[in-house]
């Protein structure tokens, strides 16, 4: 599996993939009391997908793990997000061989150094966007 995050002309594949993923997809579903009958109920239209945060690293060297070679500096990477955050548009995020492609908005964006090695570690929130016609 490949985890990627596109907007236009910008991809990032992410060289170290997340542990796992989580992906929800639910209805706005309610149910009511009508007298003689019980409970009955009606379907509503879906929710936006639930993602649960995407947590890795940037490797600042390239580790026997990494998915692939020639990968983005940490920085670029981050700067690389940064500019899909601040272009105000929805960005798409794919992970290959599953059915996740999904157009989503940036939640949040969460970076950190924590032993040296000039790895940056994130967590990257997305919510799904739905495109108002």
């Amino acid at each position: 599996m490949e985890f990627w995050l596109k907007q236009g002309s910008y991809s990032l594949r992410l060289p170290i993939p997340p542990a796992d993923y989580e992906i929800t997809w639910a209805n706005n579903n309610s149910s009511f009391l009508v007298e003689g009958i019980g409970e009955v109920s009606f379907l509503g239209k879906p929710k936006l997908a639930e993602i649960a945060p995407i947590e890795s690293f940037f490797p600042n060297q390239n580790y026997g793990f990494c998915q692939y070679t020639g990968f983005p500096s940490p920085k670029e990477c981050v700067e690389l997000i940064e500019l899909m955050i601040s272009s105000g548009k929805p960005i798409r995020y794919v992970i290959t061989g599953t059915p996740v492609n999904i157009l989503c908005s940036i939640e949040s964006f969460k970076i950190k150094e924590q032993d040296g090695t000039g790895d940056i570690y994130f967590s990257l929130q997305l919510k799904e966007y739905r495109v108002i016609t």
